[in-house]
């Protein structure tokens, strides 16, 4: 299977259609598809698209381990308010996304820490270069005005991005099921053949002629 990052419409939709055992969404240039989702279900947006959350707008940068949307918020809304459970403070938009960015980025430092105890060089004690590529990549910090979405998210639009699953289409012409079938026969008789090579001296003392008749008859 294929991931492909397509604009919304230009897929064709398809209810109920099954193809290679899979049930599709719909076609993209002819192809069948599926869309990839995020853990609460929604179609999943490619990196670039535009996301409307209640703290602000923002575009997706990214995806958690746990297959949520990493937004970074460009445009913060300016009526959001937030107020700790204490009711000793009222936090602003952007105040609230980042103070969420910097208790993410405790899990992160949690991460790093025990990739670090698990891959680090017996001998030196730290990270090869690889694996410090590796950790870099799987465990980003947060910016201040980055947000992990993972719920309700305002309708995509059309022309935005979304990534899809193509489907392999694995149709047999007729001269290809043809062979298909010539090459499965001639494999199976091989088979036969050859376990009854094996097998004829107690097969002889053991089957009814009659029986032995009909096995090559049937087999060769």
């Amino acid at each position: 299977m294929t991931i492909k990052h397509v604009s919304l419409n230009s897929i064709t939709p398809a209810k109920a259609t099954i193809v290679n055992g899979v049930e599709i969404d719909g076609y993209v240039d002819g192809q069948p598809m599926q869309f990839v989702r995020i853990a609460n279900g929604r179609i999943k947006p490619s990196v670039g698209t535009t996301i409307h959350t209640s703290c602000g707008t923002g575009h997706v940068v990214g995806y958690t381990k746990s297959n949520m949307l990493r937004v970074a918020i460009t445009d913060f809304n300016d009526e959001f308010e937030f107020i700790t459970a204490d009711e000793t403070d009222i936090m602003d938009a952007e105040e609230y996304v980042a103070r969420n960015a910097n208790a993410l980025n405790v899990g992160v430092d949690s991460d790093r820490e025990t990739f670090i105890r698990l891959h680090k060089s017996e001998i030196t004690g730290r990270l090869s270069e690889r694996n410090e590529e590796r950790m870099m990549v799987a465990f980003q910090y947060f910016e201040p005005n980055e947000v992990v979405v993972g719920g309700s998210i305002k309708s995509l639009q059309p022309t935005d991005e979304v990534v899809v699953r193509i489907i392999a289409d694995e149709r047999e012409t007729p001269a290809e099921r043809k062979a298909r079938i010539k090459r499965e026969r001639a494999l199976a008789t091989k088979l036969a053949n050859a376990m009854l090579s094996v097998q004829s001296d107690d097969l002889d003392d053991t089957v009814p002629a009659d029986i032995l008749a009909e096995m090559q008859e049937c087999f060769g």
